[in-house]
């Protein structure tokens, strides 16, 4: 599940989102808007994100920055994770 907590102005260009997963339910993502750049936050539990073909594992604190012109994941691996995401559309 993912949450919008603001969406972007046409002079802001960002959407920033909580997004809530648990195991086994995992979000897999199209590629969005060429140019586009996703940062995500872990607030709590641990989460693999990133490119489809080159994710990372993320822990509380972690943060990671990727294209988001691409196909992309994020999977839970623990119960109870979330994180923000903050979608930037260049």
């Amino acid at each position: 599940m993912a949450t919008l907590l603001s969406a972007g102005s046409p002079h802001t260009r960002r959407d920033i989102y909580v997004l809530q997963l648990e195991p086994g339910s995992p979000r897999e993502a199209e590629a969005h808007i060429p140019g586009g750049v996703e940062h995500v936050v872990v607030g709590a539990g641990q989460l693999v994100a990133g490119p489809s073909d080159d994710t990372v594992e993320l822990a509380p604190g972690d943060y990671v920055a990727f294209p988001g012109d691409v196909p992309h994941r994020y999977e839970a691996v623990a119960p109870g994770t979330w994180a923000m995401l903050v979608m930037e559309h260049r």
